[in-house]
């Protein structure tokens, strides 16, 4: 079964993130999935504009933990090799550049607060959470930052980053990562999308590649010292404490 599903009509796709019993975790297949599938609705020219949602109640629980802990023992060239898909899934408003929408709910936390970043419109449940709790385990979320930066401002990025914090829907909407909050996200969504789509395919490709001009040497930049933290003792320790329930006792290498 795939781990994402597309439905399209009258020129709006609804991609779904299907990955219930991980709470919609990025792990590799749903990763490869998310990709293939935004890859093609780009070269897709019937769609007009992307909603990004779940077909559960949790939006994105970030990284599968499990296999997170795994790759802490590739080396660096091998990290590299899988850049483009454990990288790219976390930047794909770029790859599909058209107008992308995300119906959130439940939970968007580390790469799910990311795609969430990566979306143009955001519309959230009132009970939705939000957070990058990476730097509990040892680790910076290197990929997204350049695109939460862009969504919230440099300053509340790097509160966010630095204190690890889980926001509410109002402190999201209050920030700006969200547009809009809804008891019905998709809905929103689906409205928002149509009037999108109702407009002209070229202002809108033209409004896109505006858009997506000026992000692309920083992501490699940070994408080269995601790397880098992946040799680190600290984030082995990070990780590890973290699956067996232990507060880190962080070593500074």
């Amino acid at each position: 079964m795939s781990k994402v599903n597309v439905e399209i009509e009258n020129n709006v796709a609804i991609v779904y993130m299907n990955n219930p019993e991980k709470r919609n975790a990025l792990d590799e297949e749903m990763s490869k999935d998310l990709l293939d599938n935004i890859k093609a609705l780009s070269k897709d020219d019937s769609v007009y504009s992307v909603i990004l949602t779940s077909s559960n109640d949790i939006f994105c629980a970030g990284a599968d933990i499990k296999e997170f802990a795994e790759g802490i023992e590739l080396t660096a060239l091998e990290h590299y090799l899988k850049k483009s898909i454990d990288v790219d899934v976390l930047r794909i408003v770029d790859i599909l550049n058209k107008p992308l929408i995300a119906a959130v709910s439940g939970y968007a936390l580390g790469g799910g607060f990311g795609l969430v970043s990566n979306a143009h419109i955001v519309v959230s449940h009132p009970n939705t959470r939000f957070g990058m709790p990476e730097i509990n385990i040892g680790i910076l979320p290197y990929v997204i930052f350049p695109y939460v930066k862009k969504a919230i401002g440099e300053r509340n990025a790097t509160v966010l980053t630095l204190t690890g914090k889980v926001i509410d829907a109002q402190e999201a909407y209050r920030i700006g990562l969200v547009h809009y909050i809804e008891d019905n996200p998709l809905e929103k969504a689906k409205d928002i999308a149509s009037k999108i789509a109702s407009k002209s395919p070229m202002v809108l490709k033209l409004l896109m590649d505006c858009l997506n001009a000026d992000r692309a040497h920083e992501s490699d930049y940070l994408a080269l010292l995601r790397i880098v933290n992946f040799s680190a003792k600290d984030l082995k320790i990070g990780v590890e404490s973290f699956l067996n329930k232990k507060k880190p006792q962080w070593q500074g290498k």
